[in-house]
């Protein structure tokens, strides 16, 4: 078996049989997919039976919710294929992209593969606007260039997403690579960083032949953040294998990597950021106590956010964000008309 393609399933029952669909027609060859049914409420069980049924390549497994971090463990541990790939159950592959994945995978050059990126939004079953994110530049990426333009790699969703990418099985496997199951904001970012100590060459794709199905809710990060008691604490195991992987490079390649605390200081503020969207003031005051305690209080920085908050101007936080709410509110509104579809040749 050439790929396993792993997709956790959560009460998807209305998304995952279009997901699966753009499976089989995505130019994979000698493939399975293991769809990982992590408890759900709805009537995804028997959807996911039912492609099993249906389809040869399909093999369901069902366990108790566990999060989506524990199925793709799951779904690592019962993957049979030499190369492996993770999807959501919600999002789908581009038609025919995967042909030149396969003849790529047949030089054996790369120990790991990253293609695009196209963010679609929707009105009902309609895409009414999608944003493509990938790698400026196509092509093989040595250790020395990748960690000097870690950077840009993460800015372009290269690293946050295990999604766009096609892992090496046998990497993950002996050296026993599995997600954080205690992380659930940017676990993908985690199981990379982790997964990059072993990894030499990057081949990079800028093809979007991942399609992400883009919420338009602005509080759904926010939710999400809102679970993070104490932001130092979430990090630290972000941290901790940023270092490992600093270590791995300077030992293996004789490479520092200082970019590698540019993007933590990144994912620090994107956190921040979140976290103080709908903040109130008493929330904002807590933000101030994470920073000035935290791994970056004394990092230099033009940030306007992480400075009022060092300065502690939370009524100007508080204008400027119902500002943008307002915004985007509206702008959200407006991309939804038929007026603006036409004028989008829609």
């Amino acid at each position: 078996m050439k790929y396993s393609v792993i997709i956790p399933a959560y009460n998807c029952e209305k998304t995952i049989e279009a997901t699966v669909k753009s499976v089989l027609v995505s130019g994979l060859s000698d493939f399975e997919i293991v769809i990982v049914n992590d408890g759900s409420k709805d009537n995804t069980k028997a959807v996911c039976d039912k492609l099993a049924e249906a389809y040869k390549e399909v093999k369901c497994i069902h366990k108790e919710n566990g999060g989506v971090s524990s199925a793709r463990n799951l779904g690592i541990d019962e993957a049979s294929g030499e190369y492996l790939l993770f999807m959501d159950s919600d999002d789908t592959y581009k038609s025919d992209g995967f042909k030149k994945i396969n003849n790529l995978l047949n030089e054996g050059t790369a120990d790991l593969i990253v293609f695009g990126l196209s963010f679609n939004y929707y009105k009902g079953d309609k895409i009414y606007r999608s944003d493509v994110l990938a790698y400026p530049t196509e092509g093989v990426l040595k250790p020395s260039q990748w960690s000097e333009d870690f950077a840009t790699l993460f800015e372009s969703n290269s690293l946050s997403s295990a999604c766009n990418k096609v892992f090496k099985a046998r990497i993950i496997k002996e050296n026993k690579l599995y997600f954080n199951k205690n992380v659930f904001l940017m676990e993908d970012f985690l199981f990379v960083l982790e997964y990059l100590r072993h990894t030499e060459q990057i081949h990079l794709i800028a093809d979007a032949l991942y399609h992400y199905r883009q919420p338009e809710d602005e509080m759904h990060a926010y939710v999400r953040t809102e679970r993070i008691s104490d932001i130092n604490a979430y990090l630290t195991p972000f941290y901790e294998a940023s270092e490992r992987l600093a270590l791995s490079l300077n030992d293996n390649f004789n490479l520092t990597f200082p970019q590698g605390e540019d993007v933590l200081f990144n994912l620090y503020k994107m956190l921040i950021s979140q976290k103080a969207y709908y903040a109130d003031t008493d929330t904002l005051k807590s933000l101030t106590e994470t920073i000035k305690n935290g791994r970056f209080a004394n990092f230099d920085t033009d940030d306007i956010l992480i400075n009022d908050l060092k300065n502690e101007n939370y009524k100007a936080i508080i204008k400027r964000h119902k500002k943008i709410q307002l915004r985007h509110k509206i702008a959200v509104t407006v991309k939804k008309t038929a007026l603006y579809q036409k004028l989008r040749g829609n």
